[in-house]
């Protein structure tokens, strides 16, 4: 699952390793998307930016296409 998160402050992506998959900040404001595998794992991610001193303002989870195998088809298997 992935989820757009948005901290007040700034913060490198390298902080949350390995969730992180793209950031962008305006020096006060830091817009994190972050790759997880479940809602307790986001939890921990928004927790380790809450210890580094941030205060998470927004979460978003974002809709993930379905595989697909190469037929246009989703897998039914």
């Amino acid at each position: 699952m992935h989820a757009v998160v948005t901290v007040t402050g700034d913060v490198d992506e390298r902080d949350i390793w390995p969730y992180a998959t793209w950031c962008d900040s305006d020096g006060t404001r830091t817009t994190l998307t972050v790759r997880v595998h479940d809602s307790q794992e986001l939890v921990a991610v928004l927790g380790s930016l809450t210890a580094l001193g941030l205060e998470v303002t927004s979460t978003q989870l974002v809709e993930e296409p379905p595989e697909r195998h190469g037929t246009g088809q989703p897998d039914t298997r």
